[in-house]
């Protein structure tokens, strides 16, 4: 009998997963001759994270010239017995899923509020004014000082994880236009374009 081991299986050390998606979109290539949207999908644990980095310069090597491709992670670690328990479920109720798309069905399973293990809050800040950020966090901080924030540049401005949800009373009245509250999403790691 074949060991799990030669098929490159590995055996579960944690319960705790990531989704990834790796997305060409139309918004992103309107001028680019003979796009067409691709997508990749799956989950991964954090020791995995650099190999799935590497592995997007391939999925925009496999785009077409001057094709744009970005990757996205969830904010929120998902958790892997959940995940596990939801697909045994579906497979018994779904005899006839093709098989060949386990990895983009693991993804939306994962991707389910009800398997996230953490409770990080995602806010897409539509802008390139740091001193408008700061202000934004200022004010979140003043209404709930245990609130911490990890801050990244995106395409259009920046993303801001929050440690965890605060009050949102009025928030969308003053930050509506540049600010969306995303909650429980993926966010931006990075793009890359065929050259």
């Amino acid at each position: 009998m074949t060991s799990t081991k030669s098929w490159g299986i590995d055996q579960q050390t944690d319960d705790k997963c990531y989704v990834a998606l790796y997305v060409s979109r139309k918004k992103d290539n309107n001028n680019v001759d003979d796009f067409v949207e691709r997508r990749k999908s799956f989950i991964f644990t954090e020791t995995k994270f650099f190999k799935y980095v590497d592995e997007f310069s391939h999925f925009v090597d496999d785009g077409v010239p001057g094709e744009t491709s970005r990757m996205y992670v969830s904010v929120n670690a998902r958790s892997m017995v959940s995940v596990r328990n939801q697909l045994l479920h579906f497979l018994i109720d779904n005899p006839d899923f093709n098989l060949c798309s386990i990895d983009s069905k693991l993804a939306a399973i994962a991707a389910k509020k009800e398997c996230a293990i953490e409770k990080r809050w995602l806010i897409d800040f539509d802008s390139t004014d740091a001193t408008l950020l700061d202000v934004l966090m200022n004010e979140i901080k003043e209404k709930d000082d245990t609130i911490t924030f990890d801050v990244y540049n995106t395409p259009n401005g920046f993303g801001l994880i929050a440690s965890h949800g605060f009050n949102t009373v009025n928030f969308s009245d003053k930050w509506g236009c540049i600010a969306t509250i995303k909650k429980d999403d993926l966010r931006f790691v990075e793009s890359g374009t065929k050259q």
